[in-house]
C-alpha cells in the first residue's frame, strides 16, 4: 500500500472564548490539537502537493466548529451537562451543545477522510474541507477569507460541488486534502466563513469548486411532523435571503405627568404592530421551484391532508407544457386549434397562477414560509425609568426572505408601511441613510432602519434539474445508497441483545429524496464565488428517536442530542460521495 498525503492548507485563528462561564474553557489551538489526535492519519499524513489531474474540480465538504451558547439558567435542565459529550448507551445518543449542529457532521467528515486514509483508496479529485469557527454570527473572519484564498488558488468556478451541513491525484496516488477552519457560524460566520471564503478563493480561484456540500436540511424519519409519514431525505439547492432590520427611535424626555399622545416607546410598538398585521404576501414563483418540489415529490405521503394533496396534483397539470394528447392533437386539424389555445401563454399562466393560490392557501404556515419572507420581532427596549419619557427606543426584527425577493424589496415594504405613519404621528424617517420623510418644525422623533448585522441577499438555486443537474444526481444517488427505510439502526456494540444483531436484514427500499429551500443560512453565503453547486444536507437517522425526544427540535436549546445511528450512517454517506466524486463527470456545468 502507497501512502497516502495530504495538502494540509489550514488557516488557524484564536476565537474569543465565552459559550458559558460553566463550559470547559479551551482554546482553539487545543481544540485542534485534540483533532489531530483523534485523526492521525489525516493529520500526519499532510504534505503540499500539485494537482496531477487539473480537468476535476475539487469536492469541498464543509461543517462548523462554534456552537450557540447555553443559558446559564437551563443547565440543570439538560439530561446531561450540555459541554460533557455524554455517550448514552442506552438510548443510543449523544449529547451536549453542537452535538448536531454541527459537530455530528464534521466529525463524520473527518472520520470518513480518516477512513479512507487507512484504505488503498486512491483518490483523482481533491477534496477540501471548510470547517467555519463563526459560522452563527455570519463567517466573515472565516469562510469569507478561505473562499478568497481558494479562488486565488484554483480560479474562479474551479470547484465541482459544495456540500454543506450542510481529492484529487489518482496518476500520482496523491490523496489532496485542504483543512481550512473556521469558528463563529452560530453568528453569523463574518469572523471565520468570510475569511474561510475569501482565503479559499485566493488559493484556488474564482467559481474552482465542483460542488460545495454544508449543513442544512436532513434526513427526516416518518415520525417527523414535516415528512408526514414518508422517511425522506431533503437536499437544499438554495437558502433564503436574511435582513436583521434594526429600528431605532429618538425624541425629547420629559416628565411622564406631562406626556405627548404617543411617547417615542408607543411610535415604535406601532410600527412593530403595523408590520405584523401587514406581513408579506406568500408567492410560488419560478425562483420557489425547488420548495414546490419537495412538496410535489411527498404528496403520496400517508399523513399528506387530501386537500394539499390534489391542490399539488392541480399544480402538477397547470405547470406541464406538454399533455399527453399533444401528439394526436398535431395530427388532427380539429384539435390542433383547441390544443394551441390550451398551451397559449396567458391561459397557462392563469392556469398556473390559480394552481399556485390554491396550494398556498392550504398550506400551513409553517409551509408558506418556504414563499414568503418572514418576519419575527425579537428583541424591544425603550425607556429606563417608569416615570420619564422614553429618549430613545429600538427593536431588532429577523427576515428570511423568499427565494423570489431581495433585500431591496424587504427595505421598500418598510417605505410603503412607515411613510403614512412619519405623517400621523410626526416623526421624521431615515432608511439606511436616506432622508425619507424630513424633519420639520412639528416632527415628534425620529426613527431610523439600518441593519444590526451580516445580510444575506437572496441567490439563483443550485442546478437541480436536468440537463444541468449532474452534482445534483450525484448527490441524489449517494443517499440513496447509504440511506434504506427497511434498514436496520447502527448501535453500539453490546447495547443490544447479541441475538438481535446475528441475522441483519438485507435492505431493499432505498429512501426518497426530493431538493428544497433552506430557511436558515450557513457559511455557504461566502463561497458562491466558487461554484455553482452548493448543495445542503445533514445525514441524520432514518430511525425513531430511542430518547422520545425529536432531534431536530432540540437544535440550539436544551437537551440537544444526536443519535448513534445518525453518526454512523454520516460516516458512510460522506465515505461514498468523496469515492464517487472520482468517477462523476459534474465540470460542465459546475
Amino acid at each position: 500500500m502507497h501512502p497516502m498525503h495530504f495538502d494540509y492548507d489550514a488557516l488557524f485563528s484564536d476565537g474569543e472564548q465565552g459559550v458559558c462561564p460553566q463550559a470547559p474553557a479551551i482554546s482553539l489551538n487545543e481544540m485542534l490539537d485534540d483533532l489531530n489526535l483523534s485523526f492521525p492519519s489525516a493529520r500526519q499524513s499532510a504534505e503540499r502537493l500539485s494537482r496531477s489531474d487539473p480537468s476535476l474540480k475539487p469536492l469541498l465538504l464543509m461543517a462548523h466548529q462554534d456552537v450557540v451558547p447555553v443559558e446559564n439558567s437551563t443547565w440543570n435542565e439538560w439530561a446531561f451537562p450540555p459541554f460533557s459529550g455524554h455517550i448514552d448507551l442506552e438510548h443510543q445518543g449523544i449529547w451536549g451543545r453542537g452535538a448536531v449542529d454541527c459537530k455530528q457532521f464534521l466529525i463524520g467528515i473527518l472520520s470518513a477522510v480518516e477512513t479512507l486514509a487507512h484504505s488503498q483508496f486512491r483518490p483523482k479529485r481533491t477534496v477540501l474541507l471548510s470547517f467555519g469557527f463563526n459560522e452563527e454570527v455570519g463567517g466573515d473572519q472565516g469562510a469569507a477569507h478561505l473562499s478568497r484564498f481558494l479562488e486565488e488558488r484554483y480560479g474562479h468556478n474551479s470547484v465541482a460541488l459544495i456540500l454543506d451541513e450542510g481529492i484529487t491525484q489518482h496518476a500520482s496516488n496523491d490523496y489532496k486534502l485542504g483543512w481550512p477552519l473556521g469558528f463563529n457560524e452560530e453568528v453569523g460566520g463574518d469572523q471565520g466563513a468570510a475569511h474561510l471564503s475569501r482565503f479559499l478563493e485566493e488559493r484556488y480561484g474564482h467559481n474552482s469548486v465542483a460542488l460545495i456540500l454544508d449543513e442544512g436540511t436532513p434526513i427526516m424519519s416518518a415520525d417527523f411532523p414535516a415528512s408526514f409519514g414518508m422517511p425522506l431525505a431533503a437536499v437544499a439547492v438554495t437558502e433564503k435571503g436574511s435582513l436583521n432590520m434594526h429600528l431605532t427611535i429618538t425624541s425629547s424626555g420629559g416628565h411622564s405627568s406631562m406626556p405627548p399622545p404617543h411617547t417615542s416607546v408607543g411610535i415604535l410598538s406601532k410600527i412593530i404592530t403595523t408590520l405584523e398585521e401587514n406581513p408579506f404576501q406568500a408567492s410560488i414563483e419560478d425562483a420557489s421551484s425547488s420548495a414546490v418540489r419537495h412538496f410535489q415529490c411527498i404528496r403520496d405521503a400517508t399523513k399528506m391532508p387530501l386537500r394539499l394533496r390534489k391542490a399539488l396534483q392541480q399544480l402538477e397539470w397547470a405547470e406541464r407544457t406538454t399533455p399527453s394528447h399533444a401528439h394526436l392533437a398535431s395530427q388532427l386539424p380539429v384539435l390542433r386549434r383547441w390544443y394551441n389555445f390550451l398551451l397559449s401563454d396567458t391561459l397557462r399562466a392563469r392556469r398556473i397562477a390559480k394552481a399556485r393560490a390554491q396550494v398556498l392557501a392550504i398550506l400551513s404556515p409553517e409551509g408558506r414560509s418556504f414563499f414568503q419572507t418572514t418576519q419575527a420581532a425579537d428583541v424591544f427596549h425603550g425607556g429606563i425609568k417608569v416615570n420619564a419619557l422614553p429618549e430613545r427606543g429600538e427593536a431588532y426584527v429577523n427576515h428570511r426572505i423568499a427565494t423570489h425577493s431581495s433585500i431591496k424589496e424587504t427595505i421598500e415594504h418598510y417605505v410603503i408601511l412607515l411613510k403614512p405613519m412619519a405623517d400621523k404621528y410626526r416623526f421624521a424617517l431615515t432608511v439606511f441613510g436616506d432622508e425619507v420623510v424630513p424633519k420639520t418644525n412639528t416632527t415628534f422623533a425620529h426613527v431610523s432602519l439600518t441593519d444590526s448585522s451580516f445580510t444575506i441577499d437572496t441567490k439563483p438555486a443550485s442546478p437541480f434539474e436536468v440537463p444541468e443537474s449532474e452534482a445534483f444526481q450525484l448527490l441524489f444517488s449517494m443517499i440513496r445508497a447509504t440511506y434504506y427505510v427497511d434498514e436496520d439502526p447502527r448501535v453500539l456494540r453490546g447495547s443490544l441483545d447479541p441475538d438481535t444483531q446475528e441475522h441483519p436484514q438485507t435492505p431493499k427500499q432505498p429512501v426518497r429524496v426530493a431538493s428544497t429551500t433552506l430557511t436558515a443560512n450557513t457559511d455557504t453565503a461566502w463561497f458562491h464565488n466558487l461554484t455553482r453547486n452548493i448543495m445542503h444536507f445533514g445525514p441524520q437517522s432514518l430511525h425513531p428517536d430511542l430518547t422520545g425526544l425529536q432531534v431536530l427540535k432540540h437544535l440550539h436549546t436544551i437537551n440537544e442530542h444526536a443519535t448513534i445511528d445518525a453518526l454512523v450512517k454520516g460516516v458512510e454517506f460522506y465515505t461514498h460521495l468523496i469515492v464517487a466524486m472520482d468517477q462523476a463527470l459534474i465540470e460542465r456545468h459546475a
